[in-house]
């Protein structure tokens, strides 16, 4: 019967031999590839979420999976997760600016044409399929040993892995997406409703931030503005309801030994060793 340990390092490694079949391609392969762009995005969508896929759920198959109890949730539940999305995207706008005064270097993100391909990957592909690996799997694999513990598995490897194609600031703004969608997914045993959370981040956070930046640089300081004014209720409203957050039949939000166990673990020391190497990489290159 394999444990707790066992199981945590299993997905540890198979998280990192899933992504680090992409990065291996993604860095070291398609940049030297003489093949049209879409092309070098299929080839790249294969290697991670075919045969990366595929090597990750072969490394964790011995592990006994769990089925989910569909519980309800409220409908103030839901808006209070859905304004905390918001208070997401206000850390990483202030991590953003620390980060740019620091380094001196400031943020210029991408503008990326809004096409009804970048439509389908950010509102529908990427949810469904991010949610199905990080919350779903986890949650089937290691849910049965703690809600907390599998909440901080969950949204921390969520996390770390994007801080390769997009760096620190990310990293944080993630991980409280991360937290979000996973306490979710122990609150409702469903993975539904962070997907509807998960696409309409990237509705709100991405489609429509770069909308307005292709329109009119006013408008998007406005909207700017208006989100984070939400994510300041949202901020409020956690502080307000902080002792209603109920993990493990507790509402003691930071437990010390399960951090530990984390974190010492050993394909999870993997897998942030071999993130953080490659966000080097990549910078380097």
């Amino acid at each position: 019967m394999i444990g707790k340990k066992e199981s945590l390092e299993k997905v540890g490694l198979g998280i990192a031999v899933m992504f680090g079949v992409y990065w291996t391609y993604s860095i070291f392969i398609r940049n030297t590839s003489k093949i049209t762009p879409i092309l070098k995005g299929m080839i790249g969508l294969v290697s991670l979420y075919g045969v990366g896929l595929f090597l990750f759920m072969f490394i964790i198959k011995t592990i006994p999976s769990a089925k989910m109890k569909a519980k309800k949730i409220s409908v103030k539940t839901f808006l209070k997760c859905f304004l905390l999305q918001f208070t997401a995207f206000m850390v990483l706008i202030v991590i953003a600016i620390i980060v740019s005064k620091v380094t001196g270097n400031e943020t210029n993100d991408i503008l990326i044409a809004i096409t009804p391909y970048t439509l389908f990957e950010s509102l529908i592909f990427c949810p469904v399929v991010e949610e199905f690996v990080f919350r779903k799997l986890f949650a089937d694999k290691l849910l049965k040993y703690g809600e907390w513990f599998y909440i901080i598995v969950s949204s921390f490897c969520f996390a770390i892995v994007h801080g390769v194609p997009m760096g620190l600031p990310h990293i944080v703004y993630t991980l409280v997406l991360g937290l979000i969608w996973s306490y979710l997914v122990v609150k409702t045993g469903k993975i539904i409703i962070p997907i509807i959370l998960h696409s309409l981040s990237n509705l709100f956070g991405n489609i429509i931030l770069q909308t307005l930046q292709g329109i009119s640089m006013e408008l998007l300081v406005v909207y700017v503005v208006l989100m984070i004014l939400l994510g300041v209720i949202g901020l409020i409203l956690l502080i307000k309801d902080r002792n209603k957050i109920v993990i493990d039949n507790r509402n003691r939000l930071v437990d010390k030994e399960t951090l530990k166990e984390i974190f010492t673990n050993k394909g999870i020391v993997f897998y942030a060793v071999l993130t953080i190497a490659m966000i080097a990489l990549k910078n380097y290159i």
